[in-house]
C-alpha cells in the first residue's frame, strides 16, 4: 500500500470518533427516516475479464423512499473508472430496485437489496460506447451518527453483467460512504 492510503486509513477513525461520541448523547426519532441519499466511495472487483483481473474505482449516489417500515426502493447511480493500465476503461451504472430494512428503528441497520439496470462501458482511445443489461444484490450496514446523518458500509455486493456474446461477467463490490436521512 502507499504511504498516502495509509495515512488516509489511519486519520479516518481519528476524525470518525469525535462523531460517534457526540452520538451517544444525542437522542433520535424512534419512526424510521422517509427517505435518504446515500453518497459512497466504490470499490469493484472485476473477475477475469479479457483475461485479466481488473480492480475499478468510483462514486456512487443511492436515493430510498421507504414505501413501508421495512420496505423501501432504491436507486444507484454509479461511475467506476480504471485507468492504472492501457486501455483504460470506464462504467456508468444505473439500477433500482427494492431494499428491506431488518431494524430500522435502531442505531445500526442492517439491511438487504436487490437492482436490475444498465451499464455504459467504455474504454480510452475508443468511440465505442457498449450499454449491457446488469444484475446486483448484497448486504450492508448503516450506523447512525446523529438523526440525520448515517455511515454507510456495503461489505458484499454482487455485479453480474450480461455480455454481448451471452455470458455473464462477475464484479464483486464493496462501497462506504455516508447516508442523509430525511424525517417527516
Amino acid at each position: 500500500m502507499t504511504r498516502p492510503l495509509i495515512a488516509i486509513l489511519l486519520v479516518l477513525p481519528l476524525l470518525i470518533l469525535p462523531l460517534c461520541a457526540h452520538s451517544q448523547a444525542i437522542p433520535f426519532d424512534q419512526k424510521g427516516p422517509v427517505a435518504s441519499l446515500t453518497e459512497s466511495a466504490v470499490y469493484d472487483f472485476n473477475d477475469a475479464q479479457y483475461g485479466h483481473n481488473r480492480s475499478l474505482w468510483g462514486w456512487s449516489a443511492v436515493p430510498e423512499v421507504n414505501l413501508t417500515r421495512h420496505l423501501g426502493m432504491e436507486g444507484d447511480f454509479a461511475s467506476l473508472y480504471m485507468q492504472s493500465v492501457y486501455p483504460g476503461q470506464s462504467r456508468f451504472l444505473m439500477a433500482a430496485g427494492p431494499r428491506y430494512t431488518f431494524a430500522p428503528r435502531s442505531r445500526v441497520t442492517p439491511f438487504l437489496f436487490a437492482e436490475g439496470g444498465e451499464m455504459r462501458l467504455s474504454a480510452q482511445k475508443s468511440l465505442v460506447k457498449d450499454w449491457n443489461p446488469i444484475g446486483k444484490g448484497g448486504f450492508g450496514f448503516e450506523y447512525r451518527v446523529s438523526r440525520g446523518v448515517a455511515l454507510t458500509l456495503v461489505p458484499g455486493e454482487y455485479l453480474g453483467q450480461y455480455q454481448d456474446d451471452g455470458s455473464w461477467n462477475h464484479n464483486f463490490t464493496t462501497r462506504a460512504g455516508l447516508t442523509w436521512n430525511l424525517y417527516r
